[in-house]
């Protein structure tokens, strides 16, 4: 028995530490999200990781991605850089094949078809339903992760996240969970934007802004998809489908909301899986 797995193995025991050990990662959004979820991951024991982003580190990036630093902000290093870095100083045996691209790219597409679990920390609901169809059609689990924060009327803040796991009972799409008006605005042209904008009389501006992002709150969200995902492997208990984490009134909650039994995206998934 490995020393460094000693503590893991006691809690989920041998088949469990392998079975981690053994599965093949994707980290989809090396951002808040996803970087919590490569330093867990690599901590576990994980050894194969596939992560994609196409973006490279800002300097109002270092409030909340995990191994970044100063210098990588001066550099403008990509993110993928720091996941590579980051996983190997943790378990130095990691493979990790970095790809700075989108997840629309054919070769983060060919590379994430051997994964066994992709973790989606993507900041949009067009990349979200982009994963969601990618890993229907290919029969992947999906572990969507998603923070927010905002204002009640009276002034008062609410923040918090969820996690959805999407493996042909339930996903984002047939749990109405992706944006339908993003989504339409993504397939228009820019000029049908114009349009809708002096229609709907929308500052495009506030469109494109990002809100408050905290590492304490990504770090709950990632850490509630990490442990679904030592559920899934290990077998230690049941996965928890839908996962609330509400930060302003200190709540985890299990969402029971059931699935659309007529979802395409369920129905692909498990053709694909053969059941």
């Amino acid at each position: 028995m490995s020393e460094r797995a000693r503590r893991n193995i006691e809690m989920f025991g041998t088949k469990g530490q392998d079975r981690i050990e053994l599965s093949r990662v994707g980290v989809v959004g090396y951002g808040g999200l996803g970087s919590h979820c490569g330093q867990q991951l690599a901590h576990l024991g994980t050894i194969d990781f596939t992560v994609v982003d196409p973006d490279t580190v800002e300097e109002s990036n270092l409030n909340r991605l995990v191994g970044a630093v100063p210098a990588d902000a001066a550099n403008q290093a990509p993110k993928v850089d720091i996941a590579e870095r980051t996983i190997k100083a943790i378990n130095p045996q990691a493979r990790v094949v970095s790809l700075p691209v989108n997840i629309a790219d054919p070769r983060a597409r060919a590379a994430l078809e051997h994964v066994d679990v992709v973790f989606g920390a993507v900041d949009n609901d067009v990349a979200r339903l982009s994963l969601t169809e990618f890993c229907s059609e290919q029969g992947i689990i999906h572990i969507d992760m998603a923070t927010d924060a905002g204002e009640y009327e009276d002034g008062r803040v609410w923040f918090g996240g969820r996690v959805v796991i999407c493996d042909g009972n339930g996903c984002l799409s047939c749990l109405d969970l992706l944006d339908q008006r993003e989504l339409a605005r993504a397939a228009m042209t820019q000029e049908q934007r114009d349009s809708d904008d002096r229609i709907y009389g929308v500052d495009r501006a506030v469109l494109d802004a990002a809100g408050p992002m905290v590492v304490s709150v990504n770090g709950v969200v990632a850490s509630l998809a990490v442990t679904e995902f030592i559920a899934l492997v290990t077998n230690l208990r049941s996965r928890f489908r839908y996962v609330t984490y509400r930060g302003d009134v200190g709540i985890v909650a299990k969402n029971t909301d059931p699935p659309n039994p007529d979802c395409y995206y369920c129905a692909q998934w498990n053709r694909t899986k053969g059941k």
